[in-house]
């Protein structure tokens, strides 16, 4: 088994971007949703699901820069730390988190229709599960066979290698050639740890899934109805990959290999 795609969101609800690797640490993957929007009257972090247009644009981060396509315009400035915090809401759960200056706010306020603040949170603070998720090739594959276009301007057939990105995922391991091509057999994998190059992530549990899966990753449009074709676990509720915590911080490269690693 091998690394086929890593990838992350600098900020969060964003286009899910490809790298060629990423560290991972006590606190997460580096560089990881280390910025996200918030609702500025309700103080609520935005939900992907509810605001599907951030999946249009990129941002990155470098070098102290935040560099942000939005609706066709490119900003790029180092943030200004204002020194004011607030404590915001992400899924029932309360976070702290700093406001920052820059062009960035009024842009997303444009595009999500309502004003909306740019902040600094701390690693993993605006994760939803686990630190780490991933899912395999076997399993996107085994997707296709019961997947259908859900609108009539769908694109093509679910790939395994193009679609990838739809999950959102930290890493995605590519099984096919080995003892777990069968589609679902990750699931033996709950519980044990796995080396990804050479860092190591306990596994924990499946991923539960919302609608977001449904959405074309570089547009944000609905295109395909893959929420509804997948497994339910024991709460009724759609699962899709697995999620776990790192026990061993490493660094993962593209094209590193997998392994589970053996009980001491």
């Amino acid at each position: 088994m091998k690394v086929s795609r890593i990838g992350l969101a600098v900020l969060k609800g964003t286009r899910h971007q490809a790298r060629s690797s990423v560290k991972l640490t006590r606190q997460g993957p580096v560089g990881d949703r280390l910025f996200c929007l918030v609702d500025e009257a309700r103080r609520q972090v935005l939900k992907t699901v509810e605001h599907t247009s951030l999946m249009a644009s990129t941002v990155t981060w470098s070098d102290g820069v935040l560099a942000a396509e939005v609706a066709g315009r490119r900003l790029a400035d180092a943030p200004v730390h204002t020194g004011r915090w607030v404590e915001v809401d992400y899924w029932g759960r309360r976070v702290d988190a700093e406001i920052l200056a820059g062009p960035w706010a009024h842009a997303y306020s444009d595009l999500v229709g309502k004003p909306v603040l740019l902040v600094r949170v701390a690693a993993g603070d605006i994760v939803y599960g686990d630190q780490v998720s991933l899912v395999t090739t076997s399993a996107v594959a085994g997707l296709r066979a019961a997947t259908r276009p859900g609108l009539e301007h769908a694109a093509q057939e679910l790939d395994p290698d193009r679609d990838s990105a739809r999950f959102r995922s930290t890493v995605v391991v590519d099984t096919r050639d080995g003892p777990y091509a069968k589609p679902g057999a990750e699931l033996d994998w709950i519980g044990r740890e796995l080396r990804l190059g050479t860092a190591v992530v306990r596994l924990t549990s499946a991923i539960v899934r919302c609608a977001v899966i449904d959405l074309n990753p570089s547009t944000g449009h609905r295109d395909l109805a893959l929420l509804k074709t997948l497994p339910l676990n024991a709460e009724n509720e759609p699962i899709f990959g697995l999620q776990g915590d790192i026990v061993e911080p490493g660094l993962v490269e593209r094209g590193a290999s997998v392994a589970l690693v053996e009980p001491r």
